[in-house]
């Protein structure tokens, strides 16, 4: 699946709960607007027509009011007849209108107007239907009936009110309480999503990254398959790509290494053994300033062979080539072998070279001059890094484990007194044909090839040259071989 198709899916899961808790929200509100309506519609109607009907029974008891005091001033019957009939049948219409809507204890009363009114009217003498004891009675009970179904209505609308407030509250807080969670359930899924991209993207990409070092470093060992996006994938084929290509060129290039290095070694050997022979008088006699020549000649000679030498050897190694292990072999007698091939140079410098062997080492199976070769390299990186009058010290240490790999162990250490690997190349020094002049040491920049020589060695051996990497003037270099011969490293090569 591709990175967009994942970043929308993804990104559509918060999106699709916040829009349920909306939808949430929107029902509640729309359930709130249809509690206020039936609130408006139902209570407050029926209000309006109890209001109506009160006004209506309230002009009936006026009219009587009215037309006693003008049956009082003796004025007609038949204008007091008229005026009563008029507002009983305002009121009757009224009920014919409102019929059930209205209160019932609003409707009676108003309905005891109407037959009052009636009664009065049916009478031969209105006046007198208005004095009549019973009739005055029946007022006085209508008036309060009439005052008592109002209060009730207004008690029973302050009921509703209050009903409807109470759902409309509990409308809201549902709605609230369904958006805060749906708020923190997409907080947390787009968290738990995050996570999942983040994931998804930066583990393979995080692998690619170490790939790209493993091939920076000269390791082009076949890197897992990347998981992933369809991007992250391409980028892995392509990143396995031009791996393979670095890989047949770097085998190109150990090749080509390893075939000029043996061309120019013999002709190397040659010119050696010609200025043997002339230091030697086999040419005829050489004056003193003649065989300092011819010495000079031979010394750059045998760095050029040594160099050669070196080269070749480290691409037999680089390119898989096996060393020729032998049992019986003296890790003390290498290590001797190197320092006395060291010491001319240590000399001519005004270094020494003291000797430390600690314990008796026991005979194991190795290939003895290619270690001799690779403690020779880091103990000459020694002296070219010393001034005149300072010490290399070489110790032989033995150990019974490593790194938590248990086994017999030595472990060749070389310290100087020189300035010290600079921190801008400690992760390089190791690394072959890369070298640079270090600072406040008279050694000269070289080819960069007799430290990873060294390691290339002592790996084949199952073990490592490490670099001691406690700060302070002089460099410790730490050489560890295995005596084991089961080790797997023996097994792989033997």
């Amino acid at each position: 699946m591709r990175l967009l198709t994942r970043l929308v899916l993804s990104h559509s899961m918060p999106i699709l709960v916040m829009g349920a808790a909306l939808g949430v929200m929107l029902v509640s509100l729309l359930r709130m607007t249809v509690l206020l309506g039936e609130l408006r519609e139902q209570e407050l109607g029926a209000l309006n027509v109890g209001q109506e009907l009160h006004r209506a029974g309230w002009n009936i008891e006026v009219a009587m009011r009215h037309s006693l005091a003008a049956c009082e001033a003796n004025a007609p019957t038949e204008a007091v007849a008229e005026t009563l009939k008029q507002k009983a049948d305002a009121l009757e219409a009224l009920l014919a209108r409102h019929n059930g809507v209205a209160m019932p204890a609003m409707v009676s009363t108003a309905q005891g107007y109407v037959k009052l009114a009636r009664d009065v009217l049916a009478s031969d003498d209105a006046c007198g239907g208005l004095r009549s004891i019973e009739n005055v009675k029946r007022r006085w009970q209508l008036d309060e009936a009439l005052t008592d179904a109002w209060v009730l209505s207004t008690s029973e609308l302050h009921g509703a009110v209050a009903r409807k407030d109470d759902e409309a509250r509990r409308v809201g807080a549902a709605a609230l309480s369904a958006g805060l969670a749906s708020a923190v359930g997409a907080l947390l899924l787009g968290l738990l999503v995050a996570q999942r991209l983040s994931r998804l993207v930066t583990e393979p990409l995080g692998e690619l990254a170490r790939v790209a070092n493993r091939v920076g470093g000269g390791d082009f060992s076949a890197p897992p398959q990347v998981q992933g996006p369809i991007e992250v994938r391409t980028l892995g084929a392509e990143l396995d790509r031009m791996r393979e290509r670095l890989a047949e060129l770097d085998a190109l290039k150990q090749g080509f290494l390893a075939s000029v290095s043996h061309e120019m070694r013999t002709p190397l050997s040659t010119i050696r053994e010609a200025l043997a022979q002339l230091g030697d008088g086999l040419g005829g006699p050489l004056n003193e300033k003649q065989l300092r020549l011819v010495s000079l000649a031979r010394r750059a000679c045998e760095r050029e062979i040594r160099m050669v030498s070196t080269l070749l050897d480290l691409s037999r190694l680089r390119a898989g080539g096996t060393l020729r292990f032998q049992a019986g072999s003296s890790i003390d007698e290498a290590v001797r072998e190197a320092i006395a091939s060291e010491n001319e140079t240590a000399e001519q410098t005004g270094v020494t070279v003291e000797l430390e062997l600690q314990g008796e080492a026991p005979l194991s199976m190795m290939d003895a001059t290619m270690v001799e070769r690779a403690v020779a390299n880091v103990v000459r990186n020694a002296v070219g890094v010393s001034r005149p009058g300072q010490k290399v010290r070489v110790q032989r240490q033995l150990q019974s484990s490593r790194a938590g790999r248990p086994g017999s162990w030595a472990v060749v250490t070389v310290r100087d007194e020189g300035p010290g690997v600079p921190p801008e190349i400690r992760q390089t020094v190791f690394d072959p044909f890369v070298t640079s002049a270090v600072a406040r040491s008279p050694k000269d920049v070289g080819v960069g090839l007799g430290l990873a020589l060294a390691r290339e060695v002592a790996r084949a051996h199952g073990g490592e040259l490490e670099l001691d990497a406690a700060p302070g003037p002089g460099a410790t270099f730490h050489l560890w071989l295995s005596l084991d011969a089961s080790a797997p490293a023996l097994e792989a090569v033997a």
